[in-house]
């Protein structure tokens, strides 16, 4: 079975997390990803501890299923290469800040001229334009600047910094694979490529849809531990269990009279949207029951009903999970120099694919550039001559 974007070439000029996690998605579902590496150094996450042999571990989890190729974009020779690939490659996504891209003469409109029918997509902080289109920044800037991170929760008189990276991945990873398979699939009717524009800023703030709406509806500025699905009401919580914590989310009547009749406190049924002081009583009364039996014992006892309940999981738990297991979620696969190792799954599942997999284990730098030239083309003289000029 073939891949869903079988076919599709990519040349992926990006660093660090955002781009490769796009990369990554289009990798696994078989794009032909060329990561373009600047010679001697690389993407910096190569060297991100901790390591697996040669290999970081970010390095594995980003850049599986692709091959690595070092150009000198500051080689007037490296330029023209890249200009030369670009005819033969359906996509281009970079990360520098906006105008990096035009002031080395490799800009969109320079490579649009070698191929009208390049999707190239530009993946910044803020944007290509607008007053803080070239300021530099990294995912925490980002969902500050959104709003988001005023809403995520506070620890003693400070905002909490997410342990996930949001920006980066949802606003920016995630936007710029959706704005290429759109992309794609205009071309597809038109012929003709596009710009696309991602700004890791805009993905986090439109993850704030709901959120807008209510704010602009009545002027009100949200408060996260006011927010109803923060835990301002008793049926959305997390709440302690003996050895952990559980998740309660019984947002729905049905389900929390369900869970109140399984926990033997038919009594609170009233009560799953309760606030001032009484709210405070009914958490009061549930920390205290949840509390006295462990998460496994509690999952027992509920098993077979429905009532949104579960556990919070560390990395071990989460990773070993039946269900997590069942769905591909952990791979395992075989590092050059690293032995065996666990990845996280691709979440896209088609039934005309099979799940994602290491077709192709994470290159050394510059691993593949031979390869690429070749088929592009260039034999070993002009290679050496590549070499010679530093453009490789």
């Amino acid at each position: 079975m073939i891949g869903p974007l079988d076919g599709v070439k990519v040349l992926d000029l990006t660093r660090l997390l955002p781009g490769g996690y796009a990369t990554l998605l289009m990798a696994d579902l078989g794009a032909d990803v060329v990561k373009i590496e600047e010679p001697g150094k690389g993407d910096y996450i190569r060297w991100s501890p901790p390591m697996v042999g040669s290999h970081s571990a970010a390095h594995i989890a980003l850049n599986r299923n692709k091959r690595s190729v070092t150009i000198n974009l500051k080689a007037k020779d490296g330029r023209t290469l890249l200009e030369d690939l670009v005819g033969e490659y359906d996509v281009l996504i970079e990360s520098f800040r906006p105008g990096v891209m035009d002031r080395l003469g490799v800009g969109h409109d320079a490579l649009r001229a070698r191929n009208p029918r390049l999707v190239y997509c530009a993946l910044s902080g803020y944007g290509q334009h607008g007053p803080r289109a070239a300021t530099a920044g990294h995912d925490l800037n980002y969902i500050g600047y959104a709003g988001l991170l005023s809403i995520i929760g506070r620890e003693a008189d400070r905002p909490v910094i997410p342990g996930v990276q949001i920006g980066d991945l949802a606003g920016g990873g995630m936007a710029s694979v959706i704005a290429v398979l759109a992309a794609l699939v205009r071309r597809g009717v038109t012929g003709e490529g596009d710009f696309c524009d991602i700004s890791m800023m805009d993905g986090a703030l439109s993850w704030l849809s709901i959120h807008a709406a209510e704010f602009f509806a009545t002027g009100t500025v949200p408060q996260a531990e006011l927010m109803t699905l923060s835990g301002a009401w008793p049926c959305y919580r997390i709440y302690p269990a003996a050895d952990g914590w559980l998740t309660v989310a019984a947002l729905e009547p049905h389900f929390w009279t369900e869970l109140c009749e399984a926990i033997d406190r038919p009594d609170l049924v009233g009560d799953g949207f309760a606030t001032g002081a009484r709210r405070a009583d009914v958490v009061a009364e549930l920390d205290d029951l949840f509390a006295a039996k462990t998460r496994a014992q509690w999952m027992a006892r509920l098993e077979g009903r429905d009532v949104c309940v579960g556990p919070v999981n560390d990395f071990d738990e989460a990773f070993a999970d039946d269900q997590v297991r069942a769905r591909d979620m952990v791979i395992e696969a075989e590092v050059p120099g690293g032995g065996p190792f666990r990845h996280l799954g691709n979440p896209v599942k088609l039934s005309s694919a099979p799940p994602a997999g290491l077709r192709r284990p994470p290159p050394a730098l510059g691993e593949h550039t031979d390869e690429v030239l070749e088929q592009a083309g260039i034999d070993e003289a002009g290679r050496s001559a590549l070499r010679a000029a530093a453009a490789i």
